[in-house]
């Protein structure tokens, strides 16, 4: 409690504090070009070929521009790139530079771009995101150690061109470069400071904002970037991000004028902050699926019908539809709906359309032949994330299970976004929460978290068949024959649960009136670039 404390204390007292530092100091930050932003978790990292989650995502992207940048309404548009051509057969890909700068004056280059690629191959611990990636030439062989960084297929063919030679055709590559991962790395400050150049001591960017401070559990500040190439189009000055896991609180300090953003709020008030906030509220269907993943180097499930039983509990229309109520879906299949050139939800798990007790049954059922009962109980933790909704969703599981039968007994554990990822990527866990949101908007980016070896494949699940399917559909040029595969391959993923989905989530974010530039898009795409404020605007 204390921790949660001190959080919302974070939360609540330092926009108050700069608010009134802005009024005497002539040095700080002008509040008509500021934001207070609150944003779900503490940031594990901010280096860009390490990170993670959406939550770090937004701040790096104010930091770092890669060769293609997002707009308000989510569609991609030229970033460190101002054009790119494509190879009849889809396999090069080469990218024009503009000229550009890093915060310190130094030029950004082509090779800067091919070093921050290498980078996110061989950087230990890797970003869960790495084998998105791994249709470029060579990437998973340089991944797994079995060639040189300098063997993948991006290369700088001189000072302003970036070529990317591709395994496979990857029609959502510009879509993929928008991601922080993708994004150049100042190779000089690198080789001065290692791994101790993201401190705002060290750190320069490219992107349109300065990392100026970060106090670890309490804010990160950005600063304007007077080198950014654009940055006579950046209006604002100040960013604040703050770790807002307590929705409630955040929920409070965005009506109290304390918070500008906040990037979730509890769906059940919905209502409520519809009538005492009227404007503020957005919500949009994501393309974001919350899912359970088990892990497979434990011998309970390597046994299917125990991953079989586990699915078929969960209550997944209870909990979208009354434990969330907040525009979430029950999710029957991986692929959420609203991928481009996708059929989302034409497959689903078989027990889908079943009344819960029938589901309950056969889980016990299957839960009987695998071995389990009063003489053998099925004893598991379930490791959770407490942030967001999932501390509601939980128990909810927890019942779930536990209604199958007596002896099944299930221990909660939750953690902070960053210490529950991190268990996961050390296969440190029994079966855990986890949820995915799309960076290209295309299925195969839902359907490789368990291909055989990929970086997202906590659960360490294999299938050949399932990854024979998935590759066959990955190497297919044409569009519809492309979408049958995959639909194929998302068919072997429910039949075999690698992993078991949950919920589709929506978008919630709270934001102020005052804030100008900002569009609700579904890919979550929100630049802070592109936004202003209506003081500001006005003293124009």
């Amino acid at each position: 409690m204390l921790m949660i404390h001190n959080r919302h204390l974070a939360i609540i007292l330092i926009p108050l504090t700069l608010a009134l530092a802005a009024c005497g100091n002539a040095n700080a930050p002008d509040p008509a070009r500021t934001l207070q932003i609150g944003n779900f978790a503490e940031p594990g990292t901010l280096d860009p070929n390490k990170l993670d989650g959406a939550w770090e995502g937004r701040i790096a992207d104010g930091l770092f521009m890669g060769l293609t940048t997002n707009l308000a309404n989510g569609d991609i548009a030229p970033g460190m790139a101002t054009s790119w051509t494509t190879s009849p057969d889809g396999l090069t890909w080469t990218f024009k530079l503009r000229d550009a700068q890093w915060s310190d004056g130094t030029p950004v280059s082509a090779a800067d771009f091919v070093s921050g690629m290498q980078r996110l191959m061989t950087s230990v611990p890797a970003s869960s995101s790495v084998s998105v990636y791994f249709f470029v030439e060579n990437a998973e062989a340089v991944r797994s150690g079995k060639m040189p960084a300098n063997a993948l297929g991006v290369r700088a063919l001189d000072p302003k061109t970036v070529e990317f030679k591709l395994n496979r055709p990857a029609p959502y590559l510009p879509r993929l470069l928008t991601w922080a991962n993708a994004a150049p790395v100042p190779r000089h400050i690198i080789a001065s400071y290692g791994e101790a150049w993201i401190k705002p001591e060290h750190m320069v960017g490219n992107g349109p904002y300065l990392l100026k401070e970060w106090k670890a559990g309490d804010f990160v500040h950005l600063v304007k970037n007077p080198k950014f190439y654009d940055a006579a189009s950046v209006c604002l000055n100040d960013l604040y991000f703050y770790p807002t896991k307590d929705v409630i609180a955040a929920e409070r300090a965005v009506r109290s004028g304390k918070l500008d953003i906040n990037f979730d709020f509890s769906g059940s008030r919905l209502a409520e902050i519809n009538k005492n906030m009227p404007g503020y509220a957005h919500v949009t269907q994501g393309q974001r699926t919350s899912y359970i993943n088990f892990n497979m180097r434990r011998p309970e499930f390597k046994d299917l019908r125990v991953r079989q039983a586990l699915s078929m509990a969960v209550d997944r229309d209870f909990i979208a539809l009354q434990v969330l109520a907040d525009g979430s879906e029950p999710a029957y299949s991986i692929v959420p709906k609203g991928i481009k050139s996708y059929a989302g939800g034409t497959v689903t798990l078989a027990s889908k359309g079943q009344s819960q007790d029938v589901r309950v049954a056969k889980a016990k059922a299957l839960l009987e032949a695998a071995g389990y009962g009063p003489n053998k109980p099925l004893v598991l933790t379930f490791a959770h994330r407490n942030s967001g909704e999932v501390p509601k969703i939980a128990p909810v599981l927890q019942a779930n299970w536990q209604s199958i039968a007596p002896w099944v007994k299930i221990t909660l554990q939750g953690n902070d976004n960053a210490i529950h990822y991190a268990s996961l990527q050390r296969g440190d866990y029994q079966f855990a929460d986890a949820s995915w949101g799309t960076i290209t908007s295309d299925a195969i980016e839902h359907l490789e978290i368990i291909r055989t070896g990929g970086g997202s494949n906590d659960g360490a699940f294999s299938d050949p068949v399932y990854d024979k399917l998935l590759d066959r559909a990955a190497r297919t040029a044409d569009i519809k024959q492309r979408e049958k595969a995959f639909l194929e391959a998302e068919a072997r993923a429910l039949d075999q649960l690698g992993i078991t989905p949950v919920i589709f989530d929506s978008m919630r974010q709270l934001v102020n009136p005052r804030v100008t530039g900002y569009q609700v898009n579904g890919t979550g795409d929100n630049p802070f670039r592109l936004m202003c404020t209506k003081e500001a605007q006005a003293a124009k």
